[in-house]
């Protein structure tokens, strides 16, 4: 085989298995994993503690709305005791033993049902805006997920590809220091190995970026989510 054509060959091999990887995405995603992604996204990301905690403010003030109608009603007693004088000057209209009273507020008991109605109406409210954001961080999860998947597969790609061509780099400069081939051959050959080194290094900064993104909507390393 001559050297051009082990060239070729070298290049076929990495961009069919390029592209195989490339097509193979969707069997390397894990829907229980990814699950747990977004359950954790849900549990830490602070923006959507936020929107949870506002839903649930909102919520606590329906029930507080809805003491209105207890504040309405006032109920008072007044305690005299049996061996009291039978008048009383100060209040003469005051008998011995209990006397009870209730009051009612008319205006706070009109206006109750329509705070409580305003109440549930900012509560659910608040639980649509929560409903939303959950959509969007489970998008944007998945999202993360499957850039962090397409990248690691580059690298395994890119990282075979200067393996391969490392290999082929070291043969032929076995064969230049015997003089078997030319300069200019083992000069190609090493500049192609660079390049794929240049190409994998890159790809795994890629991949750590998208970990990283990943990880900072999960809260977590993804190395500790089993």
């Amino acid at each position: 085989m001559t050297i051009k054509r082990l060239f070729i060959l070298l290049l076929f091999l990495a961009v069919n298995v390029q592209i195989h990887a490339q097509d193979d995405i969707a069997s390397q995603i894990n829907p229980p994993l990814l699950q747990k992604y977004i359950d954790l996204a849900k549990e830490y990301y602070p923006k959507r503690k936020m929107y949870k905690a506002s839903e649930l403010s909102a919520k606590a003030k329906i029930g507080a709305t809805k003491a209105g109608y207890l504040e309405s009603l006032n109920v008072s007693y007044f305690y005299r005791p049996d061996n009291a004088a039978i008048v009383d000057t100060t209040n003469p209209y005051s008998i011995n033993g209990f006397q009870f009273g209730v009051y009612l507020n008319l205006g706070l008991l009109f206006r109750t049902p329509s705070l409580v109605k305003q109440a549930r109406e900012e509560y659910n409210s608040a639980s649509f805006l929560t409903k939303e954001y959950d959509i969007l961080l489970e998008t944007e999860v998945k999202q993360r997920y499957f850039e962090y998947l397409q990248w690691f597969s580059d690298l395994k790609v890119k990282n075979q590809a200067y393996l391969d061509n490392k290999t082929a780099s070291d043969g032929l400069r076995y064969k230049f220091e015997k003089g078997e081939v030319s300069l200019d051959v083992y000069t190609k050959a090493k500049s192609l190995t660079s390049t794929t080194n240049s190409e994998k290094l890159l790809a795994e900064l890629n991949m750590l970026r998208a970990k990283s993104s990943l990880e900072a909507l999960i809260g977590k390393k993804i190395e500790e989510v089993k």
